[in-house]
């Protein structure tokens, strides 16, 4: 998967599930090319900051996990690291 094409899949995946309201997803793979020479292709590791309403009343830790779930296939088949800023609406 290109670099595009997975920060697209990641978007809609994350659109479907969360409907947020603020939504930003930067690649950072290039930063970690020095210990993953996959990242120098891209989409490998990400920056996400989201805000949604599906996570009021979740912890931290469910707020992220949630987010691992629906990028499971994903995680599974080449992104190697998400960096995220959760946070309810």
């Amino acid at each position: 998967m290109k670099n595009t094409l997975v920060q697209e899949i990641i978007s809609r995946k994350l659109t479907n599930e969360f409907n947020p309201d603020i939504l930003l997803i930067v690649d950072e793979s290039e930063k970690h090319a020095n210990h993953n020479p996959d990242a120098l292709k891209g989409g490998t590791h990400f920056r996400i900051k989201m805000s949604s309403k599906k996570f009021m009343g979740m912890s931290k830790v469910e707020q992220h996990r949630s987010v691992y779930t629906v990028l499971d296939d994903e995680i599974k088949n080449g992104v190697h690291a998400l960096a995220l800023t959760l946070q309810p609406t």
